[in-house]
């Protein structure tokens, strides 16, 4: 267990105190603390009991019906009870407001209950998904800036100042009172009591992480933060599309301007027939990491566009020759340049597999051209080269 001084205990509950529209999640995701623990600071400081009576308040705002739903528990603030306050909303109200639809957004923090990490959190979405039949898209605010949430700013600190100065003296109490939160621009509140258990220190199995894991289709940008959790049925049918590798499509005139001799060192044919040896390397090898980390299909890319293995091992060649900058690179055909950095460095190991034929074209150079019209003056310096010597 981690020991954590006085001071920065003290400092964490003045903190809380210091803002009344957050929660004690919110101010614990913002120290990189545990809820319950920062829970037990500010009781050990209030003079309460372990033992008291607690609320711990899940909200869900609406942002276009400008309504909030609470659910009150009365155990801990678990995955569990994040995933089962979605469900309750989902059942009470939200399939009401949204008859018909199978898609639903979730914005949430990164840290709490629902942690951007949890596979807790993400194996209860899933049952979710197939419960209902949704498509469940999270994307998760990126620690330390729980502060932007909606759902601080234009529930809980209206929630806060009606309960303001009102006694809780029970639980009935305080689901009236926060059902009675109204704003002149219309927001409306509801609320609802969970009583049920949510004990903690539940460890997952390796297959139930595997599992958890295959359920989870992360997004290209920031895939540690946002992802989408299909239903099993659903997921048969879209998992061909998901697991496409091939990514957006390259223009054929950047491919062409990318693989000239002067670039790439090998002839236009060369090269495809490099690329054409290497892709049952690269099958073997991008295998062979999933069974290691027990991961699916699509392997692990977290964050990084998808790029097909042409333009992979086109990447990784001339970044390897140093002819052209991943700057200038990224602009020619139309990708980030971390995404290009990711796969240059990830399809490097496959140039190994060409031989001893491709060592001469593995002469870096010294000052790669940094600019499009640079690129082309190379160009055409190594034509002219090339047709004073046939002449």
């Amino acid at each position: 267990m981690k020991h954590y001084p006085a001071e920065f205990k003290a400092d964490a509950v003045a903190l809380y105190r210091s803002r009344p529209g957050a929660t004690i999640k919110s101010v614990a995701a913002d120290l990189g603390v545990n809820t319950e623990t920062l829970r037990n600071w500010i009781r050990a400081a209030d003079g309460r009991r372990p033992d008291t009576p607690i609320a711990i308040p899940y909200g869900i705002y609406d942002l276009g019906r400008d309504s909030g739903w609470v659910n009150v528990g009365t155990d801990r603030n678990t995955a569990a009870f994040a995933v089962e306050s979605l469900r309750r909303w989902w059942t009470v109200q939200g399939c009401l407001d949204y008859p018909g639809v199978d898609r639903l957004l979730v914005t949430a923090d990164s840290g709490g209950a629902n942690s951007a990490d949890s596979r807790l959190f993400k194996m209860g979405l899933a049952g979710l998904a197939d419960e209902y039949g949704l498509i469940i898209t999270v994307m998760h605010f990126p620690p330390g800036t729980s502060k932007w949430n909606k759902v601080e700013h234009r529930l809980f600190s209206r929630i806060t100042h009606s309960l303001r100065g009102q006694p809780l003296t029970s639980y009935e109490v305080l689901l009236e009172t926060i059902s009675a939160t109204r704003t002149s621009t219309g927001l409306t509140v509801a609320a609802a009591l969970d009583e049920n258990a949510y004990p903690t220190g539940r460890v997952l199995s390796r297959a139930e992480r595997t599992s958890a894991d295959r359920r989870v289709r992360r997004d290209d940008f920031h895939g540690e933060w946002n992802y989408t959790i299909v239903p099993q049925a659903t997921d048969q049918h879209l998992s061909e599309g998901l697991y496409d590798e091939s990514g957006p499509p390259v223009p054929a005139e950047a491919t062409l301007l990318l693989t000239h001799p002067a670039l790439t060192g090998l002839t236009r044919e060369r090269f495809d027939e490099l690329a054409l040896k290497l892709e049952p390397c690269r099958q073997v090898l991008a295998e062979a990491q999933r069974q290691r980390e027990g991961r699916d299909r699509r392997g692990r890319n977290p964050g990084f566009g998808i790029l097909d293995h042409r333009h992979r091992i086109l990447v990784a060649l001339l970044r390897s020759r140093n002819t052209v900058t991943l700057t200038l690179m990224g602009k020619i055909l139309g990708y980030d340049r971390n995404t290009l950095s990711y796969h240059a460095t990830t399809s490097r190991p496959l140039l190994a597999f060409a031989g001893t034929d491709l060592t001469p074209a593995l002469t870096p150079r010294t000052h790669p051209p940094r600019t499009l019209e640079a690129l082309q003056h190379v160009i055409e310096h190594h034509d002219n080269n090339i047709n004073s010597r046939s002449s």
